[in-house]
C-alpha cells in the first residue's frame, strides 16, 4: 500500500507539473534516440565504406586466384571436370570466413606460348587458352567456335606432320598481327617461356595452327576477365624498333586431351570473385586474421614452379586501408559526438536545477514536516526514473525503426545511460537543500555563485590544460594515434577537459565584466541597463549554465566549420595535384597522342596545354652517373593559364616565359632550362642551381640547366624525384620525327567531360580522360569521409537544439519571477519597450560572450586535435591538411544562436505582458 500511495503521489506531482515533466522527456528521448543513433548510423557507414572501397578497387586487389602450373588429365564426359575439382579443393582449404564471399567461381588454362614462324607483320607470340563462363562475354562475329581436330586414320599418319589446333580470336588480335579467317600458322612452342623453366631439355614442338573464329569481347570491362585484356587485344613489347606482340586465341574444351599430348606443362588458373555486397564490417574481426593467416600459409608472390601453388589477392591490403581511414573517421566522429552529449547533459542540468529551484518551497516543507534529506534523495529519483526510463525506451525504439542498420550493443547500453544520467544530475540538483540542515532552510540563497574550494577548481583547470597539451604533443610527435587505434577515450575527452577549463575560467571571470558594467551603467540616468546588470548579478546562477551551454554550441559550431573546410580544401588541392588540371587527356599506356582531335574545338574548352610525360627518363649528372627519373615536357605559358586561379599554380622561373628554340637549344652551349624536385633519386648527388645535367627524352639526349627547385609540381606524384623542361624546347631541340605529346592538360568547366571523351578515339587503347572534378568526387562522396562532414554538421544541429531549449526552458521556467518583476517596474513607469530592452540586456551579455568565447575556444579545439585526427587521411596520406578557417560559416553559427535568444527574449516578453498586473503583484516570492 505505501508503494502505491508513493506513485500515486509522484503521479499527482507529475500532473500537477506535467509541462515541465513533457519538457525533461523531450530532453532524455531526444538525447537517447541520438546516443543510440549514433552507433547504428556508424555501423552503417562503416558497411557502405567497406564495400566502397572494395568495390573501388582492382579484380586483382579485391578477389582470390589460385594459380599452379603442372598437368591435369582430361576425363571423357568434361573434359575439365578434374580441373573445376581440384579448384573446389583449393578453395575449401580457405577459411570460411573467406569463402563466405565468394558469388562466383571460374578457371583459366593456358598453355606456353608458342612463336609464329613467319608472321605477317611483326614478331608474334600465341598463347592457347580455355576459360568457362564465356557465354554471353564474347559474340562471334565470323567463321565458327574450333573445334577438335579428327584423328587421322592410323594408315595415313604423317609422322612429320605438327599436330593441329583450331583457334578464334578477337577481332582487334586478328587486325593487329595481319592474320585473317582461314588462315593457316606454323608455330614452335618458345622455349624462353617462364612455364618452361624447369623443363631439360627446353621444348621447341612444332604445331599448326588453324584460326576458324573471329570474335567480340561484348565488356571489355567484365569481372570474367579480372583486369586482363589478353582475350580483347594483344599486347605489344619490345622496343619501337623492335616491336613483339603476344596474342591469345580460344581452343577448343574437347582439343584439351591435344593440348596435354604435346607434353607441356600448362598453367591452371581458379579465380574466386568476391561479392561486394556480402562484405560486412562486423566480420572484420575474424576475416583479416584468416586472411593474414592465409598469407602467412601461402606464396603469395614469387616464381611459379611445377608442384607449387600460388595465392594472389590484394584484399587483405584493401581491407587494411579501409581499416586505417575508419580508425580516423572514429576518432573524428567521438570528438563531434561528445560535444552535443556534454551540451545536453548542460540542458538537462539546467532544466533539473530549475525545476528544483521552483520545487524548493515543497522541498523545505517536507524537510520540516519530518522527511529526511535521504527521503527526499529517493522521492527525485523515482520520480526521476518514471520519466526518463519511458522517455529513453522511446528514444531506443525510435533509433532502431527509423536507422535500418546492423544493430549495436552500444545502442542499448547508451539508452539506459541517458536515462539513469538524467537521473542523477536531477539528484545532484536536490543533493544542496537535501543535505541542508532545517534552521537554514528559510534562508535565501546566497546573493553571489561561488564554486568551492578554489584549490580544487585550479587544479581541475591546470590538469585539463595540461593533459590537452599532451595530447597536441602526442598527436605531433606520434602522427596522430587516432589514425592507428581508432577510438580514443584521451582523444575523445580533449574538448570535454578544455571546455571544462575554459568554463571554470569564464565563470569564475564572468562577474567581473557585470560588476564592471554595472558600476558604469549606475552614472547613467536610466534604469533599464544598471537593472539587468543587476539582475545578472543577483541571479547569477541561472545565467551562467546557459552562458555555458551557448559558448560549447558557439564552439562545436566554429571547430566544425574549421574541420569541414580543412578537408573541402584539402580534397579541392589533391584532386588538383593528383590530375594537374581541370581534365588531362593521356595516351594509352603512356603512349604518344598522335591523331587526338584537338579539344580546343569543344565548346567550354578555355585553354590546352601539351605537355610530354616520361616516368623513365635516363639522367644523367656526370660520368657513371646514370639513373632514370620522371620528366614533363610542358607548355610553360599555356600550362600556367591552364591552372589560373588554383591553389597548385607552380611559380615557375623567368627562364620559362621565354624558352629558348633557336638552333643549338640542348647543347652544353645553349642548355635547356628546368626546374628540379628537391627530392632526389637516390644513390644521386644532389644538383646545386645552375647546374647542368642530361636527359634523353624519346631518344635523344639533351643538356639541361637547374633553374629552381620546387617541393612539388601539380600532375606528379608527391613522393616522385621530377624535372619539369618546356615543351617548346625540346619539340625545337628534336630531330628527325617531331616530338608526339603524350598528354594534353585542358581547362574547361566540369560540364564538358562528356564531349572530351566523346571526341576521343574508341576501342581498346584509347586515350583517357582524367578529370579533377571527379577525383574529387571520389573522395568528398566516400562513405566515411561523408560520414565525419554529416557528423559534425548533425553534433551542431543537435548542440543548437539543445541550446535552444535550455535557454527557453530558462524563460519558460523564471516567467513568473520575471512576470512579478516587471509588474513592480511597471508600477513605477517602465514601458513594454523598456522591458524588452531590460530582458535584451540580461540575455545580450551572456551572449556576446559566448559567441567570442566560444569562436576562441573552437579555433583552439581545431589547433589542438587536427594532429590527433589527421584529416590528411580524408584526401591523400601523403599530404598536409592546412587549417581553413570559414568565416562565412563561423557567422552563420553566430547569426542562430542570436536567433535562439532572439526568440527566447521575445517569448519571455510575451509571457510578461500576458499576466495582468494585478495578478502579477500578488504572485508570492517563488
Amino acid at each position: 500500500m505505501r508503494l502505491v500511495a508513493a506513485v500515486a503521489a509522484l503521479l499527482r506531482r507529475l500532473r500537477a507539473e506535467r509541462g515541465i515533466a513533457v519538457l525533461l522527456f523531450a530532453l532524455v528521448a531526444i538525447t537517447s534516440f541520438a546516443v543510440a543513433a549514433g552507433p547504428r548510423l556508424f555501423n552503417r557507414v562503416a558497411d557502405e565504406g567497406l564495400r566502397f572501397e572494395a568495390s573501388r578497387a582492382t579484380a586483382v586487389q579485391r578477389n582470390v586466384q589460385f594459380t599452379i602450373v603442372g598437368h591435369l588429365p582430361a576425363t571423357d564426359g568434361d573434359p575439365f571436370e578434374r580441373v573445376v575439382a581440384r579448384g573446389d579443393t583449393l578453395r575449401d582449404r580457405l577459411p570460411a570466413s573467406v569463402t563466405g564471399l565468394f558469388d562466383e567461381s571460374h578457371y583459366v588454362v593456358d598453355t606456353p606460348r608458342l612463336r609464329i614462324a613467319d608472321p605477317p607483320n611483326y614478331r608474334t607470340y600465341v598463347t592457347f587458352r580455355a576459360q568457362d563462363g564465356l557465354d554471353g562475354q564474347v559474340e562471334l562475329i565470323d567463321g565458327r567456335w574450333p573445334a577438335a581436330i579428327p584423328p587421322v586414320p592410323a594408315d595415313q599418319v604423317d609422322p612429320d606432320a605438327p599436330p593441329k589446333f583450331e583457334l578464334a580470336m578477337s577481332d582487334a588480335t586478328l587486325a593487329a598481327i595481319g592474320v585473317d579467317v582461314g588462315d593457316t600458322l606454323a608455330a614452335n612452342v618458345d622455349p624462353g617461356d617462364p612455364m618452361l623453366r624447369d623443363t631439360f631439355p627446353r621444348p621447341v614442338t612444332a604445331v599448326e595452327i588453324q584460326v576458324v573464329g573471329r570474335f567480340a569481347v561484348t565488356d571489355p570491362a567484365a569481372r570474367l576477365w579480372f583486369d586482363e585484356g589478353a582475350l580483347a587485344e594483344i599486347a605489344i613489347g619490345g622496343s619501337d624498333d623492335d616491336p613483339i606482340a603476344f596474342a591469345t586465341g580460344l581452343f577448343a574444351p574437347e582439343a584439351y586431351v591435344d593440348v596435354l599430348a604435346l607434353g607441356l606443362p600448362t598453367r591452371y588458373r581458379w579465380r574466386e570473385f568476391v561479392d561486394v555486397d556480402r562484405l560486412d564490417a562486423g566480420q572484420l574481426d575474424a576475416l583479416v586474421p584468416d586472411l593474414r593467416r592465409v598469407e602467412a600459409a601461402s606464396a603469395t608472390t614469387g616464381v611459379l614452379r611445377a608442384g607449387t601453388t600460388l595465392v594472389r589477392t590484394g584484399l587483405l591490403d584493401v581491407i587494411e586501408r579501409y581499416l586505417v581511414q575508419r580508425a580516423t573517421s572514429e576518432a573524428a566522429l567521438s570528438v563531434a559526438a561528445l560535444g552535443p552529449l556534454t551540451v545536453a547533459g548542460g540542458a538537462v542540468g539546467l532544466v533539473g536545477y530549475l525545476v528544483i529551484r521552483r520545487r524548493r518551497p515543497a522541498l523545505a516543507l517536507a524537510r520540516g514536516r519530518g522527511a529526511s534529506g535521504g527521503q527526499l534523495l529517493a522521492a527525485q529519483g523515482w520520480e526521476g526514473l518514471l520519466v526518463t526510463i519511458p522517455a529513453a525506451l522511446v528514444g531506443l525504439g525510435a533509433a532502431v525503426a527509423l536507422v535500418v542498420a546492423r544493430a549495436s550493443n552500444l545502442s542499448s547500453l547508451g539508452a539506459i545511460l541517458v536515462a539513469l544520467g538524467a537521473t542523477g544530475l536531477l539528484l545532484i540538483a536536490t543533493w544542496p537543500i537535501a543535505r541542508r540542515a532545517r534552521r537554514e532552510l528559510e534562508r535565501e540563497d546566497p546573493a553571489a555563485f561561488r564554486l568551492s574550494p578554489r584549490r580544487l577548481e585550479t587544479l581541475t583547470v591546470a590538469l585539463s590544460l595540461t593533459a590537452a597539451w599532451l595530447l597536441r604533443e602526442r598527436g605531433l610527435e606520434g602522427g596522430g594515434a587516432a589514425g592507428e587505434t581508432g577510438f580514443d577515450p584521451f582523444l575523445a575527452a580533449a574538448p570535454l577537459l578544455i571546455g571544462l577549463a575554459v568554463g571554470l575560467l569564464t565563470i569564475r571571470l564572468y562577474p567581473l565584466p557585470v560588476r564592471a558594467l554595472g558600476w558604469l551603467m549606475a552614472r547613467r540616468r536610466d534604469l533599464v541597463p544598471v537593472l539587468g546588470l543587476r539582475n545578472l548579478g543577483r541571479q547569477p546562477t541561472s545565467g551562467y549554465l546557459p552562458l555555458l551551454i551557448l559558448m560549447l554550441t558557439v564552439a562545436i559550431g566554429t571547430f566544425s566549420s574549421v574541420v569541414e573546410a580543412s578537408i573541402e580544401r584539402s580534397q579541392v588541392d589533391v584532386a588538383w595535384q593528383d590530375v594537374g588540371a581541370d581534365y588531362r587527356i593521356a595516351g594509352p599506356s603512356g603512349g604518344g597522342l598522335a591523331g587526338t582531335s584537338d579539344p580546343r574545338t569543344i565548346d567550354g574548352v578555355e585553354a590546352v596545354a601539351t605537355a610530354l610525360v616520361d616516368p623513365e627518363t635516363v639522367l644523367s649528372t656526370g660520368p657513371g652517373r646514370r639513373t632514370s627519373i620522371f620528366v614533363e615536357a610542358v607548355e610553360a605559358g599555356a600550362y600556367t593559364t591552364v591552372l589560373a586561379g588554383s591553389a597548385v599554380t607552380p611559380d615557375l622561373p623567368a627562364a620559362f616565359a621565354n624558352p629558348p628554340t633557336s638552333s643549338g637549344t640542348g647543347t652544353v652551349d645553349q642548355p635547356i632550362p628546368a626546374v628540379v624536385s628537391t627530392r632526389w633519386p637516390n644513390g644521386q648527388e644532389p644538383l646545386s642551381p645552375g647546374a647542368s645535367f642530361e636527359l634523353t627524352i624519346s631518344g635523344q639526349t639533351l643538356t639541361y640547366r637547374v633553374e629552381a627547385f620546387v617541393a612539388t609540381f601539380p600532375g606528379v606524384a608527391r613522393t616522385e624525384p621530377f624535372v619539369i623542361v618546356p615543351y617548346e624546347s625540346v619539340a625545337a631541340a628534336r630531330q628527325g620525327s617531331p616530338l608526339v605529346p603524350t598528354a594534353l592538360f585542358v581547362r574547361a568547366p566540369q560540364d564538358v567531360v562528356a564531349d572530351l571523351r566523346a571526341a576521343q578515339p574508341s576501342g581498346h587503347g584509347s586515350p583517357r580522360v582524367e578529370s579533377r572534378y571527379e577525383r574529387y568526387a571520389v573522395m568528398h562522396d566516400a562513405p566515411l569521409v561523408a560520414a565525419v562532414a554529416g557528423g559534425f554538421t548533425v553534433a551542431l544541429v543537435l548542440a543548437a537544439a539543445y541550446a535552444a531549449l535550455a535557454v527557453i526552458a530558462v524563460v519558460i521556467l523564471h516567467a513568473q519571477r520575471r512576470s512579478r518583476e516587471l509588474a513592480f517596474l511597471r508600477t513605477l513607469g517602465m514601458t513594454d519597450r523598456q522591458a524588452a530592452s531590460l530582458t535584451l540586456v540580461e540575455q545580450g551579455l551572456p551572449v556576446v560572450l559566448a559567441l567570442a568565447i566560444g569562436i576562441v575556444l573552437g579555433l583552439g579545439l581545431a589547433w589542438l586535435l587536427a594532429p590527433g585526427i589527421d584529416l590528411a587521411a580524408f584526401s591523400s596520406p601523403d599530404t598536409t591538411v592546412r587549417l581553413q578557417v570559414n568565416w562565412a560559416s563561423v557567422v552563420g553559427v553566430g547569426v542562430s544562436v542570436c536567433a535562439v535568444v532572439a526568440v527566447a527574449i521575445a517569448s519571455s516578453s510575451w509571457l510578461a505582458r500576458r499576466l495582468d498586473l494585478g495578478q502579477a503583484l500578488r504572485i508570492g516570492e517563488e
